[in-house]
């Protein structure tokens, strides 16, 4: 009996101590092309700082993307690291070492990395980096000198900035018109500015130099933050005589043109001196107060492509409730609480606001939680909550389905963003139609529906191991078919394809474990 007492105090004492040396153990340094092999450990990775975005999303979470590529190579690590957004970042081109969890999901992998020892540099450019002072003339005569290094030039926008903008893609050229400039170099600049920089602006930017492999071009990788504005650029002078597509590349910049306003159809036009010069016009609040019917002179905005219209406008400052019923009191829109939610949580909407919008995504009747937004689709919509129904509902609700409900709005501490909690609710409308599948479009294109109602062409059959498909007549391909099982039968007595309408998912395929598409119709 003693002998079996030291046993088993002997085997405790062994896994405490491999507990705490479990607890204990540095992460393994491994190479950034490695990563795939550690899928959920907690590993470490050293590499060059060439990229970041502050609260990537816009929802004021304490998250910072960044991007890390290897030290003497080409390989590329994503970081999602969850510390205080107001802690500094090491600058871009330091090598710094991060240590994060392998995290895979959709088939994308990224480190996950917590607190503030997670990201440390690892060299001595974290008290300064040292950038060389060049011209936009010389990196185009040797660009290879200065790979993958610190560099500050000045030049000229070819675009605007825009505020809350977390990405931008554009060129410095060396002289503010595109059309007289004769060295471009291509940017990529992460993170927002904190008002617009206009087109043409003389600015001295600090960036890290390398060769895109991917797009066979030099580019210069950017923060918002190394972007020193030395002169805002002017406003750009359009004339009625210039081709109508030519306006296309003044999109964003802010400019100027003489015209008559007229409104015409419930929508404002300014007009030039022969019967064909017309030009959308969207007109300040200011200018509504006025009367600006008929009144000549030179307008200047913003040249902007209106989702609403579906044509270039002028902006003048357009308010959408300058046409749109004003907001009363106990309504709000989405914007409004992403701008300032805890205004509307502490002042505006204590006891509920009514909002309209549109589901992005669709709801199961066992789920409550989803997304609303302010635009039937991705490209229309400039805001995206998150909400929850409070209550049951039978019936899916669709992705794009017009919403109005009732919420009151609460800040998360745990996942760091408002929630909509909605507490009464009515769908607006029919059901968007089903999206239709095309054979041959592949996975890359079918994924995009996961979830979704959906309609494909094809026969219904059924393999001898009882399991049912479509078939696409005339080849191989198919598609897995959830149904009551007479479908197959049914297609024998209709004798030609027909459109079947369910909702898209997926399933493991027992033979070769491998995922395969199915269309659920019960």
């Amino acid at each position: 009996m003693a002998k079996l007492w030291v046993m088993f105090f002997t085997s405790l004492l062994l896994v405490s101590t491999m507990n705490f040396y479990a607890v204990i153990r540095e992460p393994d340094m491994i190479e950034i092309d490695e990563i795939h092999e550690y899928p959920r450990e907690t590993v470490k990775v050293l590499g060059v700082l060439t990229s970041f975005v502050v609260d990537p999303y816009g929802e004021q979470s304490d998250r910072i993307d960044l991007q890390i590529r290897e030290v003497d190579g080409h390989s590329m690590a994503e970081v999602r690291w969850y510390v205080d957004r107001d802690i500094d970042v090491p600058p871009i081109g330091t090598i710094v070492t991060v240590e994060g969890e392998v995290t895979e999901w959709n088939g994308r992998i990224w480190l996950s990395s917590n607190g503030y020892g997670a990201i440390h540099c690892a060299d001595s450019k974290c008290d300064g980096v040292e950038y060389t002072a060049v011209q936009i003339v010389e990196v185009a005569m040797n660009p290879a000198d200065y790979a993958n290094m610190s560099v500050r030039v000045d030049g000229f926008l070819s675009e605007a900035l825009e505020p809350d903008v977390t990405y931008h893609s554009l060129s410095l050229m060396d002289n503010p018109s595109y059309g007289n400039a004769d060295h471009l170099l291509y940017m990529q600049i992460e993170g927002r500015v904190m008002e617009w920089v206009e087109a043409g602006s003389h600015v001295e930017i600090s960036g890290w130099l390398q060769y895109d492999q991917r797009s066979l071009r030099w580019r210069l990788l950017v923060q918002a933050t190394a972007i020193e504005v030395l002169n805002q650029g002017s406003t750009v002078d359009l004339s009625w005589e210039l081709e109508p597509y030519s306006l296309s590349y003044e999109v964003g910049k802010l400019v100027a043109i003489e015209g008559d306003v007229t409104k015409h159809n419930d929508g404002w036009w300014l007009l030039g001196p022969s019967p064909n010069d017309v030009l959308c016009f969207l007109p300040s609040p200011e200018d509504l107060g006025d009367d600006i019917e008929g009144v000549n002179k030179v307008w200047t905005g913003r040249l902007m492509w209106s989702t609403d219209e579906a044509i270039i406008c002028l902006d003048r400052g357009f308010n959408a409730s300058a046409i749109t019923p004003v907001v009363e009191e106990g309504e709000a829109s989405l914007l409004d609480v992403a701008q300032s939610p805890f205004d509307h949580i502490n002042i505006h909407c204590i006891d509920g606001c009514t909002f309209s919008g549109w589901v992005t995504d669709p709801i199961s009747p066992d789920y409550d939680k989803g997304y609303v937004g302010d635009g039937p689709d991705y490209y229309s919509r400039s805001t995206k909550l998150r909400f929850q129904l409070i209550g049951e509902h039978a019936e899916w609700i669709e992705g794009g389905q017009e919403i109005l409900f009732n919420a009151t709005i609460t800040w998360s501490e745990s996942e760091g963003r408002v929630i909509l909690e909605a507490r009464t609710w009515t769908l607006v409308g029919d059901a968007p139609e089903p999206n239709r599948l095309n054979w041959g479009d592949g996975y890359n294109s079918w994924k995009w529906d996961i979830g979704k109602l959906v309609v494909i062409n094809g026969e219904a059959a059924m393999d001898e191991d009882g399991n049912q498909w479509i078939e696409r007549s005339g080849s191989d391909e198919h598609l897995c078919l959830l149904g009551d099982g007479t479908e197959a039968s049914q297609q024998q007595s209709i004798g030609e394809p027909i459109d079947w309408t369910g909702r898209l998912s997926t399933a493991e395929e027992s033979v070769g474990n491998t995922m395969q598409f199915c269309l659920d119709i019960r």
